[in-house]
C-alpha cells in the first residue's frame, strides 16, 4: 500500500504499514521522508488512520531519538492492532475498487467461510481464485460498510515457528449487522494477509431482541385442539430448546414437541457418572447460564435439570409426551400440518410454516445400540448388556467385568466399576486418542481462566478457522500442547494401551471423525496403577461359558460383559423418514455428512425441502448455531430472499 507523504505523521504511517513486523531502513530513507514532509500537499486521512494516532506518535518519537543518536538503522515494532488495522484498510480497499480483488488482503491459499452475512447459507471457499469468483457478486449486493476493528486482537501461536494474528471486525450490510473473524499470517514477502476469514450475520436490521432477564420470552400458552404457530420444533433437548428461545427472541411464535414425559430425560437416561467434558462456560445455552454454584464440569442429572429450568425461565411453549402421528405439507400455502397425539389427552392439530427436527442422529433419532455379532453368546453363563442399559456399578454388582470399547463411555463405565471394587478389563479394539482436561482447557482459552471475554466474543474466536482449514492447522495445534499429556501417553503405552499416530490426533477425531477419543477424567490413572487391565491388539474370537476368548487363544474371565460399542449409523434423511414419512424424506438431501465445502449438509441450514430444518449437536453447537437457524427463518419471514433462495434481496 502507498500513501502521499504529507507530514511526519505520514512518514510514520508508512513505517507502520510496511510489510514486515519490524521496519529497517537507513538514515537516507529518513532524510528523504523528512524532505517530503515540506511539500504542500493536502493530507489523506480516514477514520482508520485516526485510530492509530497514538501509535503513530510513538513511532515518530522513536524516529527522532534514533536520528539524534546517529544510528545507521532503526526498527519500530508493529503491534497486532496496527497490523490488523492496516489489513482492514487493505481489505476495504480491495472490495471497494472498480474490480473485485483480494490479492492485497488474502493469501493465495486462504479460506473464507460465510455464515449468512453475504449468502443465505453456510459456505466455505478455499483458494484465492475460488473466493474471488464466488464472493464478487454477494459482496457487491451486500454493500458492506461501517467497518470497525474490535478491541482484543491477539497473537495465536500454533507452532514454535508459526504465529497468527486473530481479531474481530464488525460491519453492516444493506440487511444486517455482521461480524468477521480474521486470521492473519505473515507471507513470504513479510506482509500480513488473511489466511482465514469467517463472516457471520449477527442480527437483521430493524429486528430488536426481545429477551429480558426479568421477563419470560413467551406468554402462558393457551392450549387447544387446533393451534397455529410460525414454527414447530420436534425435540426438547439442548438444540430444540435453544432454537425455540432464539426464535421467540425474534418474535417468531414457536411450539416444542417432546416425546418423553419430561424435559431432560435424554440426559437422565445415561449412566449416573456421566458429566460434561468441557467447562460450564463453554456449555450453557443462549440467555441462561448454568447456576452460579454448579461445578466446572456438570453431571448429567444437573444438565437435565438445567434444561427443565431453561424452559421454565423463558416460558417456552413445550408439550411433553407428544407423538407425531401424521405430517403433511401444502406447498401452495407453505404450511405444515401435524397431527399430534398426547398421552392421556385428546389429539391436537398444529399448523406452522417451519418445522425443525431437533432430535439428533443418535439414539433419540432412532439409532439402535450396536453390539457386534460374536459367536457363542448363548453359551456364556454371565450377563451381557450394552452401555445404553448401564446406570451405575450399584445396579449390576458384578465382581469380574469386561468393558468392550475404549471411547468415552467405555472408559467412564470401566472407571465406575473399578472404583467400586470390580475386577475390570477394558478391551481396546483400535487406538484411542487420549487427552487430559488440562489440554482441553488450553484449547478453550476464551472460556477458561481470568479475564475471559464475553461469550459471544469467545464463540466467534472459537470458530475462527473453518473445518477445512483445521485440517491444515490441527496437527500443529496439537503438537503445541503435546507436552501437557506426554507423561500420560507414555504411561498408558507402557500398559499396553494403543495410541494413534500424531496425524490422527484428538483434534482430527473430534472434528472430522467425530469419535475414537477419550477425555481423561481419572480412568488413565486406574489403568497405569493396575486397577484396570487393558486388553488390546487382538480381536474377540468368541464367547466361552466363563468369558471371552481372543484370536490369540487368550481368555478373559467375566461375570458381566458391557459393550460400549456405539450405535447403528443413522442419517438425517432416515430421521426425516421416521418423523415425517417417506414423501418428505425423498425431497431432502442425504444430510448429516460433510459436503464439498466441508460444511455439515443440512444441519442448521437448508435441507432441500422448503420450511424443513434440522438441528443437531452438543451444548456449544446448540448455543452458537441456533442463532443462525433462527436468522434464516426470520429472513424468510421478512421476504429477504430471492425466489430461488440463493441470494438476498436488498431492503
Amino acid at each position: 500500500m502507498s500513501y502521499r507523504l504529507v507530514d511526519r505523521k505520514d512518514a510514520c504511517i508508512r513505517i507502520l504499514e510496511v510489510p514486515s513486523r519490524r521496519y529497517r531502513g537507513t538514515k537516507e530513507t529518513v532524510a528523504k521522508s523528512q524532505r517530503n514532509t515540506r511539500k504542500e500537499v493536502q493530507p489523506v486521512w480516514t477514520e482508520m488512520y485516526k485510530s492509530l494516532l497514538s501509535e503513530i506518535l510513538t513511532a515518530e518519537l522513536k524516529l527522532n531519538q534514533l536520528i539524534m543518536s546517529g544510528a545507521e538503522t532503526f526498527s519500530v515494532p508493529l503491534s497486532a492492532e496496527a497490523i490488523s488495522s492496516a489489513w482492514l484498510a487493505a481489505f476495504i480497499s480491495d472490495i471497494s475498487g472498480p474490480s473485485f480483488t483480494l490479492k492485497r488482503s488474502f493469501t493465495s491459499d486462504s479460506y473464507w467461510r460465510d455464515l449468512l452475512a453475504f449468502t443465505p447459507d453456510f459456505r466455505t471457499l478455499h483458494s484465492l481464485p475460488k473466493i474471488q469468483d464466488f464472493f464478487s457478486d454477494p459482496v457487491s449486493l451486500a454493500r458492506p460498510s461501517q467497518f470497525r476493528l474490535l478491541p482484543g486482537v491477539r497473537h495465536r501461536r500454533i507452532s514454535p515457528t508459526k504465529t497468527f494474528i486473530q481479531g474481530i471486525i464488525q460491519f453492516h450490510t444493506v440487511i444486517a449487522q455482521c461480524s468477521g473473524v480474521f486470521t492473519l499470517t505473515q507471507t513470504e514477502d513479510s506482509s500480513w494477509k488473511a489466511w482465514s476469514f469467517v463472516t457471520m450475520m449477527d442480527r437483521l436490521s430493524g429486528v430488536v431482541d426481545r429477551f429480558d432477564a426479568h421477563t419470560p420470552l413467551c406468554r402462558p400458552a393457551e392450549w387447544d385442539t387446533a393451534m397455529g404457530y410460525t414454527a414447530v420444533v420436534v425435540g426438547a433437548g439442548q438444540c430444540g430448546l435453544s432454537v425455540a428461545a432464539r426464535l421467540e427472541n425474534l418474535g417468531i411464535s414457536t411450539l416444542v414437541l417432546e416425546r418423553s414425559g419430561r424435559i431432560g430425560n435424554g440426559w437422565r437416561s445415561r449412566y449416573d457418572s456421566l458429566e460434561t467434558n468441557t467447562p460450564k462456560a463453554f456449555n450453557h445455552l443462549p440467555f441462561v447460564d448454568f447456576p452460579e454454584g454448579s461445578g466446572t464440569y456438570i453431571p448429567c442429572g444437573d444438565v437435565a435439570d438445567y434444561l427443565e429450568n431453561y424452559q421454565r425461565t423463558l416460558g417456552l411453549h413445550v408439550l411433553t409426551s407428544a407423538h407425531i402421528s401424521a405430517t403433511s405439507y401444502d406447498a401452495s400455502s407453505s404450511t405444515w400440518t401435524l397431527s399430534v397425539s398426547l398421552s392421556g389427552k385428546a389429539s391436537i392439530t398444529v399448523m406452522a410454516r417451519h418445522l425443525i427436527g431437533a432430535i439428533g442422529v443418535g439414539t433419540m433419532g432412532g439409532a439402535l445400540p450396536f453390539t457386534p455379532p460374536i459367536p457363542g453368546k448363548t453359551s456364556f453363563l454371565g450377563s451381557v448388556i450394552h452401555s445404553s442399559e448401564y446406570k451405575s456399578s450399584s445396579c449390576v454388582g458384578a465382581q469380574k467385568v469386561v468393558v468392550v470399547g475404549a471411547a468415552c463411555s467405555g472408559h467412564d463405565i470401566a472407571q465406575d466399576m473399578a472404583n467400586h471394587g470390580s475386577q475390570t478389563v477394558l478391551v481396546q479394539r483400535s487406538p484411542t486418542a487420549v487427552v487430559s482436561r488440562q489440554t482441553i482447557n488450553s484449547l478453550l482459552p476464551g472460556y477458561v481462566g481470568q479475564d475471559v471475554p464475553p461469550t459471544e466474543i469467545a464463540d466467534r474466536l472459537y470458530v475462527a478457522l473453518p473445518l477445512s482449514a483445521l485440517q491444515d492447522s490441527q496437527y500443529n495445534a496439537m503438537e503445541m500442547h503435546a507436552h501437557i499429556d506426554q507423561d500420560l501417553r507414555e504411561n498408558l503405552s507402557r500398559h499396553g494401551y494403543l495410541l494413534p499416530s500424531p496425524e490422527d490426533n484428538f483434534f482430527h477425531r473430534l472434528s472430522i471423525r467425530r469419535g475414537g477419543f477419550y477425555i481423561d477424567r481419572g480412568c488413565a490413572q486406574l489403568i497405569t496403577s493396575g486397577k484396570i487391565t487393558v486388553k488390546s491388539g487382538h480381536e474377540i474370537s468368541h464367547f466361552s461359558p466363563s468369558g471371552l476368548v481372543f484370536d490369540d487363544g487368550s481368555q478373559v474371565v467375566a461375570d458381566l460383559v458391557i459393550f460400549a460399542t456405539g450405535y447403528s449409523k443413522t442419517t438425517i434423511k432416515q430421521v426425516a423418514e421416521n418423523l415425517f414419512g417417506p414423501q418428505v424424506a425423498d425431497t431432502v438431501h442425504n444430510l448429516g455428512g460433510l459436503d464439498s465445502d466441508y460444511e455439515f449438509a443440512g444441519i442448521w441450514r437448508p435441507t432441500g425441502h422448503d420450511g424443513l430444518w434440522f438441528a443437531e449437536g452438543d451444548l456449544f453447537a446448540a448455543r452458537f448455531y441456533s442463532q443462525f437457524l433462527s436468522l434464516q427463518i426470520m429472513a424468510r419471514e421478512m421476504g429477504l430472499l430471492s425466489p430461488d433462495q440463493r441470494t438476498y434481496i436488498p431492503c
